[in-house]
């Protein structure tokens, strides 16, 4: 029997697939905001304020989520509807994917809720499958592609 030599076990560790496990939830809301989270002399990256719409339809809630854009795809949609996110008068109402879902907590800034602690849904925005500008469908995403076990999904990008 050979001994595996540290080498050879990076080298074959190097050469398989590298794989993640993410959780996803999807959702229905009403996209607030859009702001720049990019770092000096690095590329854009923009995060996504979404009131994600919960609860029976004749008594819903809101829950704040702050959502990574992650896809390109999305972004571009956002991009191209940012005049109507960023209207006061305008109703942007989104279907969307995203991942890794996780509890963020935040100071409340200006309000009545100044200076107290709040909390929110952070992850990342991995598609927009509808968007609603004012009850007007605007973009619809569609598009289903193979996995490599021949079964059908639903990209995320």
């Amino acid at each position: 029997m050979s001994k595996t030599t540290q080498n050879e076990k990076t080298n074959s560790a190097s050469a398989e697939e590298v794989r993640y496990f993410n959780e996803y939830a999807n959702g229905i809301g009403y996209l607030n905001a859009i702001r720049d989270i990019s770092g000096e002399g690095k590329p854009p990256r923009y995060a996504a304020q979404v009131s994600v719409i919960q609860g029976p339809a004749d008594n819903v809630h809101y829950e704040y989520h702050d959502l990574i854009v992650g896809a390109e795809t999305a972004l571009g949609v956002i991009l191209e509807n940012r005049e109507a996110i960023e209207s006061d008068d305008t109703k942007v109402l989104i279907r969307f994917n995203m991942a890794n879902p996780r509890a963020k907590a935040f100071i409340y800034k200006q309000g009545e809720r100044a200076g107290e602690l709040g909390s929110a849904i952070g992850g990342f925005l991995t598609r927009i499958l509808t968007l609603k500008v004012n009850n007007e469908l605007v973009y619809e995403d569609d598009r289903v592609f193979d996995d490599q076990s021949g079964s059908h999904q639903v990209a995320n990008g």
